[in-house]
């Protein structure tokens, strides 16, 4: 009796942390509209120069590239933000309504990296207007951004496989 009920607790928790690793944002299943798919397509991605000055200006002072470790961060580095998107949302366009979505009003539910969200709080909204989040989200899709030092290996820990 007590080895099966080992055995079914067992059970139960792998069960929950499968549904809790595979949960998927509430929106993934969304297309995109023809009137945001025209804008995206008419979005530019900014120069090297413009996207990391809308970076550093934007983005940084929470998802920190600069950063000594895990624990320094206030926000996931945007690298492995780009990857989780770019895994769930391999079409540009998609990857960009996706992403800029969630920058402009995010929420738990439209949250593509739920363990993230738990450690650090939800995003909060940016002041940023949707061209300009089209904008930087675009250079996220079109550049390589940078990572902080210890990411490759964290990234390792948390998915059995090499950040490159």
């Amino acid at each position: 009796m007590k080895k099966m009920k080992h055995i079914i607790i067992l059970t139960i928790g792998l069960w929950l942390i499968g549904i809790s690793c595979s949960t998927k944002p509430s929106n993934v299943d969304e297309s995109i509209t023809p009137q945001e798919n025209e804008k995206i397509e008419q979005t530019v991605s900014l120069s090297a120069e413009a996207g990391d000055m809308a970076l550093k200006t934007h983005c940084y002072s929470c998802h920190n590239p600069k950063s000594q470790s895990h624990d320094d961060m206030l926000a996931p580095p945007l690298a492995g933000i780009k990857y989780k998107y770019s895994q769930l949302y391999p079409e540009r366009a998609e990857f960009i309504s996706k992403m800029s979505a969630f920058v402009h009003h995010p929420t738990k539910e439209n949250a593509v990296m739920r363990g993230p969200v738990r450690r650090f709080g939800l995003m909060p909204p940016t002041a940023l207007d949707q061209n300009e989040i089209y904008q930087i989200v675009a250079f996220i899709n079109d550049h390589e951004v940078p990572y902080p030092d210890w990411f490759s290996e964290h990234f390792e820990e948390e998915h059995g496989k090499s950040w490159k």
